[in-house]
């Protein structure tokens, strides 16, 4: 067994390099940030084991860094090339992840929004000006190693370390490590592990 991995690794990257073609060419023609959104999208769509492994091979070319022994669960995908991940993350489906820098040993549960911060169109408009006119603001997001985040949480603070947050809570502040949070707006659950 351990000879298929490797195998399965150069199959996939060959699975990846029509991927990874377009998006080279639609970088050229178009801005880079659309073409890594569209990119992303199209791996994202790829079904069973095979789509895990294309998006591994894919990632592992177009992320700013990514570790070894990555799961992208189907329908994840990442919109901002800045991001990195660590090694052993384990990253379920329908997640999307902005510009955010995941350690190691991290989980994402199926559906989990980690945003570009908090004020991705402005903090504020002028008298009369749309909201979608303000200038664009995406902010690193850390979630520190080991930490766990629950299905369909939205995060858009740093998570610390070992912390975990639950289920559908909405993460407007950093996270203490080790804490545990819950709710909306995502507050305490109970003593924190040392």
């Amino acid at each position: 067994m351990p000879v298929l991995k490797p195998v399965a690794k150069l199959v996939s990257l060959v699975g990846a390099v029509p991927a990874l073609l377009r998006y080279g060419l639609e970088s050229v023609v178009m801005d880079r940030s659309r073409a890594f959104i569209g990119g992303s999208e199209r791996v994202a769509k790829i079904p069973g084991h095979w789509g895990v492994y294309v998006r591994q091979a894919y990632y592992r070319r177009v992320l700013a860094h990514t570790g070894g022994n990555i799961y992208f669960g189907h329908m994840s995908f990442f919109s901002k090339p800045e991001a990195t991940v660590g090694d052993r993350v384990y990253i379920g489906r329908f997640c999307t992840i902005g510009n955010v820098q995941i350690g190691d040993d991290v989980m994402l549960a199926d559906g989990v929004q980690v945003l570009s911060g908090q004020h991705q169109h402005g903090a504020e408009s002028d008298q009369g000006q749309a909201l979608r006119d303000n200038p664009q603001q995406f902010d690193r997001v850390c979630i520190g190693q080991g930490a766990w985040l629950g299905a369909g949480c939205i995060v858009m603070a740093d998570v610390g370390s070992r912390a975990v947050v639950g289920a559908g809570a909405v993460v407007t502040r950093p996270v203490p490590e080790g804490a545990r949070v819950g709710g909306v707006p995502a507050k305490p659950l109970g003593a924190t592990s040392a």
